[in-house]
């Protein structure tokens, strides 16, 4: 499955929930694995939760 975490693709496994694409989009970035401080939007600009599921071609915002 891939999803889009600020406008840059990931892929990732079917079923994959928000804090799995964020932990892979960061590990593909560099970026600190630590998701404390994090804000998370939906395309809609919802805050939505790292445990909340995901469908195939997704749009988040991350916010660190």
């Amino acid at each position: 499955m891939k999803a889009y975490v600020n406008d840059i693709e990931v892929r990732t496994y079917y079923g994959a929930k928000v804090k799995s694409v964020v932990l892979a989009y960061c590990r593909a970035h560099n970026l600190p694995l630590k998701l404390d401080d994090v804000e998370v939007r939906d395309a809609y600009g919802n805050i939505i939760g790292l445990d909340g599921s995901l469908r195939a071609n997704s749009k988040i915002y991350v916010k660190f």
